[in-house]
């Protein structure tokens, strides 16, 4: 063996990596014990990284374990499991990859009876944050364990799942500040394209969190029901609920005048970040760094119940809801008064929003052009000639 590289440092059951001389392949090894020899086959790849999911792969494949004992299964085999038949399809899959990397990192080959007393889970924690993280983001690791291993009980490959501890969470302020109307009006009339105006209004219309918003499509608005879907076809429902709400009326022109397709798009392609366009807006409208996509979902939260809006109503608008929906719950966005109190405080806002910015005016009208606003300043809008059947332009003084 002295003429491998050896590394042991990712190791599953009785198979680990190793080198030839002069070659940068890695192999797949163990110990023969019949013949007692060391054998060896080529993973085919010098990278490490592909080096262990490849072996990762096999190992999972060759070695389902059933009704296991905790102290036969290691912690390695169970993510290993978990990424394969689940976390890999997730839209959370880096998050997880990445957990599930610290979770080996710190704990190697130990089996899950091995890692579940609660002196190696405290010892867990606190290399988490020698390392720098915050309970919120240690929180984020232990769930990746915990759900592999609760995945591998479900499945029958584990008897018993061990109690895995969370970390408390220090209490945290919401993402984004919410602002007054003056600051939305700045902010949006501060903004210098249409599908960054269209972004804040729909997150004003819809209170979603700014990825739905992103993911929305013009499919996804229900016009005869006045409903709008923020889960789209096929998506699993998350932690991060995304409810079906009320249209509000006053953007309706908006969306049902909408190119088919992504709500939000450049190009005829979604736009997926915004982060420098966003930031560009927020400097010129002179607002500090706490403004950011989630002030608007703020913003509204806070306007719907000084507006009266009942707590549930507000908490199922901005999508606060358990997974587990009823029957009755399913159809209950049929009920013409469903959310009808969050949908009169969000119309009653962009109503004020109209009157105080031309350039709202013209977006929720249907008759903001692409650029938004041309080099004077001035904001473009489509009309119809009277003389000429062709669409020209005109200028808001």
């Amino acid at each position: 063996m002295s003429d491998y590289e050896r590394s042991e440092d990712f190791r599953l059951g009785e198979y680990w990596l190793s080198k030839r001389p002069g070659s940068d392949s890695w192999h797949r090894t163990w110990f023969d014990s019949t013949d007692r020899q060391t054998r060896r086959v080529s993973l085919r790849t010098s990278d490490t990284e592909q080096a262990k999911q490849k072996l990762t792969d096999w190992f999972i494949d060759q070695h389902r374990p059933q009704e296991a004992p905790p102290s036969v299964v290691t912690i390695a085999e169970v993510l290993a499991a978990y990424w394969e038949g689940h976390a890999s399809t997730l839209v959370s899959a880096d998050n997880a990859r990445i957990s599930a990397r610290y979770w080996l990192d710190f704990f190697g080959v130990k089996t899950i009876a091995e890692i579940a007393p609660p002196r190696e889970q405290r010892k867990f924690h606190a290399w988490l944050a020698r390392k720098g993280m915050k309970n919120s983001t240690i929180s984020r690791v232990i769930s990746v364990g915990r759900a592999a291993i609760n995945y591998a009980w479900k499945n029958g490959e584990l008897e018993s799942a061990p109690f895995i501890a969370d970390v408390k969470i220090e209490s945290q302020e919401p993402l984004g500040r919410p602002l007054s109307l003056a600051e939305t009006v700045e902010l949006i009339d501060a903004m210098k394209s249409e599908h960054q105006v269209r972004f804040a209004l729909l997150l004003i219309a819809t209170c979603a969190r700014p990825d739905a918003v992103r993911d929305l499509q013009k499919s996804q608005c229900d016009f005869d029901h006045n409903l709008i879907h923020l889960n789209p076809p096929g998506r699993t429902q998350t932690k991060k609920y995304r409810p079906t709400v009320k249209l509000p009326e006053q953007f309706r022109k908006m969306l049902e005048d909408s190119r088919p397709g992504y709500l939000v798009q450049y190009a005829g392609k979604p736009v997926k970040e915004g982060k420098v366009a966003w930031r560009r807006a927020r400097r010129d409208a002179g607002l500090d760094e706490k403004v950011n996509p989630y002030s608007l979902r703020h913003t509204m939260a806070r306007w719907m119940r000084s507006q009266g809006v009942p707590a549930w109503e507000v908490s199922a608008q901005l999508g606060h809801k358990q997974p587990g929906m009823s029957t009755t719950e399913i159809y209950a966005p049929f009920d013409p008064t469903y959310l009808e109190r969050a949908a009169e405080a969000i119309d009653a806002f962009a109503y004020q929003l109209r009157s105080s910015s031309e350039l709202v005016d013209s977006a929720l009208s249907a008759k903001l052009l692409k650029g938004g606003r041309n080099n004077g300043g001035r904001y473009w809008i489509r009309t119809s000639d009277p003389s000429d059947v062709n669409t020209v332009l005109y200028q808001l003084s």
